[in-house]
């Protein structure tokens, strides 16, 4: 089974201000894509779930030692993961509370 990524207008600003000016970050977070698509349980991934502040109960994922991306099964449609914010695992830039 493949799933297809749905990324949030929030999280799209988010993440290419991210990879602005960083295309060694952009491949690790393209490589966490075809992850997450392939099967968003990966142990690579280190997935687990968490309250973040987009949203509680929701999944976090491992891009970087300090970098995650936040998601969820979309209600509406079988097999999609909605994308929902991506950012550091501490400090100012953390996606958790």
């Amino acid at each position: 089974m493949s799933y297809k990524l749905s990324p949030t207008a929030y999280f799209k600003r988010k993440y290419l201000k991210l990879i602005k000016q960083n295309q060694q970050l952009k491949r690790n977070i393209t490589k966490t894509f075809e992850f997450l698509q392939i099967n968003p349980f990966l142990p690579q991934l280190r997935t687990h779930k968490v309250d973040s502040k987009v949203k509680n109960g929701v999944f976090s994922s491992r891009i970087t030692g300090d970098l995650r991306i936040i998601w969820e099964f979309s209600d509406t449609i079988v097999e999609v993961l909605d994308l929902l914010d991506i950012g550091g695992h501490d400090g100012s830039g953390s996606v958790y509370y």
